[in-house]
């Protein structure tokens, strides 16, 4: 299964951050891969949000429906996000470090039935654009 994590550090308070990035509305501001995201229930984001995001994968549109699975505010999120094709488990911590917020960012793909195969050769591309995301949520929140 591809996976990639990745640490950043921010100058936002670490509530401003988590607040930010747990509106997964936000994710077409700070994230290259997706083309659009929009939240299927009412504010604020709980366990139990859901949340349509529509990402790019190597030039194709993948619509997902995102799920909040675990939320400890300002602390740690826990999402799921299932498409036709395959199923993304993310988590995010958020920690406070000498006045920065340290963001910690792991995604796990699995890919459904006969696509299966393909994941040992996704590694590569699914780290790029883990890292492309990762970049993208640092610059939004250095120019917040």
């Amino acid at each position: 299964m591809p996976s990639y994590e990745e640490t950043i550090e921010v100058e936002v308070p670490r509530e401003e951050a988590f607040t930010y990035v747990a509106d997964l509305t936000t994710a077409a501001e700070w994230d290259p891969g997706i083309r659009s995201s929009k939240r299927l229930d009412e504010e604020p984001t709980r366990v139990g949000s859901a949340f349509e995001v529509v990402a790019e994968f190597r030039g194709k549109p993948q619509t997902f429906r995102y799920e909040v699975l675990e939320l400890d505010p300002g602390r740690r999120l826990v999402i799921r996000g299932e498409s036709e094709k395959a199923i993304s488990d993310d988590t995010i911590t958020f920690a406070d470090a000498g006045g920065k917020t340290v963001i910690t960012y792991g995604s796990v793909l699995r890919l459904k039935g006969l696509l299966r195969v393909a994941e040992p050769f996704l590694g590569g591309t699914f780290a790029k654009l883990g890292k492309e995301a990762l970049e993208g949520l640092e610059r939004t929140l250095a120019s917040r």
